[in-house]
């Protein structure tokens, strides 16, 4: 009986601390599996980064590619065209022009002198990238490789070819040079290696086919480790990642626990067997967890950008065997930012989620509904392909996303803009799909938002159109190609010109007179809008203090301020300096301000109107009607003038609403002592209206089109008869 009862004890104690050693193994695979979950996401995100800063860098052979074809082969700038196209891409060392492989042109030059007329297809030792790139027609990466100045590098060669009496001519390459430590900077890698992660970059070497580490940190990688792909033009690189384990070592005190726990609690057999089980439930939650937060939003709950990212590698892998169909959408929302900056960022996380909840059931199950990050969404509708179908659903998207969004008392209205891209028709690579419906959505924002645009190659054309312009803006105030012309404002009481308004032009040495439309917007962009804005006030200051001593009562002129402009920090000092230079009496100058630029941040509007008009400048209102204020927030404004925005004049004969909101504006604009003005009068019939509502002024076709100033003696001024 004894022996019978030491084998019992011995057998439970055996059990018990069996399970110990079980509980102690799988406390230390769950961590380890943290480990390896965290790493995993920062290795992706990183590779991410690589990847998409190098093909961002390489999209510069593209373009200059694009250049070359357009001008035949000819490239008359290239040193000012390389210099925007490295200031806008970013990353790049340098760029190169290679006619027949010999290189030719390098900008910067400096410190690269000796490559000029270096045979790539001959003399390099990297010539069987070239030769690739030329069999393949494509794209192809060279490097990384020690450059004989110093540091590591990786070069972009892009062959052109030309259509020359049916068949493709090569011409040569157009490359572009990036230090892989620059390419490295936009990274984290150093951040975490002063956290304790090691990281090494590599790739298999073309020539002997062996792995070769061409960056890395400087201690070796750890046991638990994360690779990642960079898929790259005929190459690919891995990013491995690793930290070193917090469970290197075993819990000897956790081990002495589980013996004594053995011999100790014996009559917890049934309790302990079933912690395996427990532990494994842990583990499996634990797991699903992780994966949510790595592949969910947090706010949202939708799908994230990597989820998007990996769902369409597969879908494109799977539509190639099974010629699957689909749409991708890129969603917007417009004007969001003003939401964050009137309501606050917790007013603003609320809204995206309901907009989220809308888009979601906007669309079919199945459909992948993710949030790409800030107020930007996408959609992709499965097995689909009729224009039709996919428009319908657009719209709905668009209408849904309009209706009103209540938070207890208050009410706010969205808009969205949404980019489609069709799958397989517009391409098979997931950045070239989402750049795609990137491009189709910024068109329908151009096009005047709340509204969808499909992705043809005309977008792609205007992306090189609008990189021209923004290149060629940066010398055309220099060069003085922008002229101004001027548009009488008529006192409808009288049919006397009280005041001129200027409107900026481009008369373009090669395309003749631009009109505002089409730069104004990309000036706006670039920044460069704030540099015009100073000339033109420079200009028009200039010609007051000319007419002073001219005319005997000259009516004042009117600028339009930019809502970047209105935001400078050194816009009320340098409008006080080039007053003071010009010489001339301020009240014959006059700002017009739009609404939208009044409504971001009213406090700091409220001052810089304030100090204008103690300057006795005139301050007009433009575009009222289109923005967030209310007619009552006027009277917070010391202004001089209002103008209603030219879409309520337009429809003012057939829509009573618009007759009836004109009327209400020019009353209440009475009623605190403000001059209305209505631009874009073009009939007789509009007029009537306008001066049966006691509205003050009058501006548009009807009078005149904006002409240069010699050209405004000249008008036939009998509007009397009008």
């Amino acid at each position: 009986m004894t022996s019978i009862r030491w084998l019992i004890s011995f057998a439970f104690f055996v059990m018990v601390s069996s399970v110990g050693f079980f509980w102690q193994y799988q406390s230390q695979m769950l961590t380890t599996n943290e480990q390896q979950f965290l790493l995993s996401e920062i290795t992706n995100s990183e590779a991410i980064t690589v990847e998409r800063r190098l093909y961002r860098s390489l999209s510069a052979t593209d373009i200059l590619a694009i250049e070359i074809k357009q001008n035949n082969g000819n490239f008359t700038d290239f040193d000012t065209y390389a210099q925007a196209v490295i200031d806008s891409m970013g990353g790049i060392s340098n760029l190169q022009l290679a006619p027949n492989g010999i290189i030719s042109q390098i900008h910067p030059l400096l410190g690269n002198e000796k490559a000029i007329g270096h045979n790539i297809l001959r003399d390099d030792s990297r010539r069987n990238e070239a030769i690739l790139a030329i069999s393949k027609r494509q794209l192809t990466l060279a490097g990384p490789f020690k450059l004989v100045q110093g540091g590591i590098a990786i070069i972009g060669r892009k062959p052109v070819f030309f259509n020359v009496d049916g068949k493709d001519t090569f011409w040569g390459f157009t490359s572009a040079l990036i230090y892989l430590d620059k390419l490295l900077a936009v990274t984290k890698l150093k951040e975490l290696e002063s956290k304790g992660y090691h990281y090494s970059l590599s790739r298999i070497h073309p020539d002997t086919g062996q792995k070769e580490v061409f960056a890395r940190s400087k201690d070796r990688l750890d046991d638990i480790s994360q690779s990642a792909k960079i898929e790259l033009p005929n190459t690919t690189w891995t990013l491995t990642i690793s930290r070193a384990s917090l469970n290197s070592k075993s819990n000897f005190f956790a081990y002495f626990v589980s013996l004594l726990l053995g011999l100790l609690a014996a009559w917890l057999i049934t309790y302990l067997q079933r912690q395996p089980e427990l532990l494994q439930l842990v583990v499996k939650q634990k797991t699903a967890e992780l994966e949510k937060l790595a592949f969910n939003d947090h706010l949202t709950g939708l799908a994230n950008r990597r989820y998007l990212n990996k769902y369409l590698e597969q879908f494109l892998f799977e539509q190639k065997r099974y010629n699957k169909t689909a749409a991708l959408f890129y969603l917007d929302l417009d004007n969001f930012k003003r939401v964050n900056d009137s309501m606050g960022h917790n007013f603003g996380d609320q809204l995206l989620t309901q907009i989220a909840d809308r888009i979601t059931k906007s669309v079919r199950v199945g459909d992948v509904v993710s949030r790409l990050g800030g107020d930007e969404f996408a959609v992709l509708l499965l097995n689909t392909d009729s224009v039709n179908s996919i428009s319908k659903i657009a719209e709905k998207l668009i209408e849904e996303i309009k209706q009103p969004v209540i938070f207890g008392d208050r009410s706010f209205v969205l808009s969205t803009s949404i980019g489609i891209t069709l799958i397989p028709q517009d391409g098979n690579e997931v950045l070239e799909l989402l750049r795609n419906a990137d491009m189709a959505m910024y068109s329908a924002k151009n096009a005047g938002k709340s509204r969808y645009s499909f992705f043809n190659q005309k977008l792609q054309q205007q992306a090189i159109e609008r990189h021209r312009i923004e290149t060629e803006l940066v010398t055309a105030v220099k060069c003085h190609e922008l002229v101004l012309h001027y548009q009488p404002l008529v006192e409808l009481k009288t049919n006397k010109v009280i005041s001129l308004e200027a409107l900026v032009r481009w008369q373009h040495p090669e395309k003749g007179l631009i009109y505002p439309d089409r730069f104004i917007g990309i000036a706006e962009d670039s920044g460069q809008i704030v540099e015009i804005g100073y000339w033109v006030i420079k200009e028009v200051c200039e010609l007051i203090s000319r007419r002073e001593n001219e005319v005997d009562a000259q009516p004042s002129i009117a600028i339009n301020l930019s809502p970047k402009q209105f935001e400078d920090p050194n816009l009320l000092d340098n409008i006080r300096i080039i007053v003071s230079e010009t010489n001339i009496d301020p009240r014959l100058l006059e700002i017009e301000i739009t609404e939208s630029s009044l409504m971001t941040n009213l406090a700091e509007a409220l001052y810089v109107i304030e100090q204008l008009r103690a300057m006795g400048i005139k301050i007009s209102i433009d575009d009222f009607g289109t923005g967030y204020s209310s007619l009552a927030q006027l009277k917070h404004f010391p202004v001089n003038k209002l103008k209603i925005d030219r879409s309520f004049i337009a429809t003012i004969e057939s829509d009573r609403s618009d007759h009836k909101i004109v009327r209400a504006i020019i009353a209440m604009a009475h009623t605190l002592k403000i001059l209305v003005v209505a631009e874009g009068i073009e009939n007789k019939h509009q007029l009537l209206l306008l001066k049966n509502s006691k509205c003050d002024i009058g501006q548009g076709y009807l009078f005149s089109r904006p002409v240069k100033i010699e050209q405004l003696k000249e008008l036939n001024c009998n509007w009397n008869e009008l």
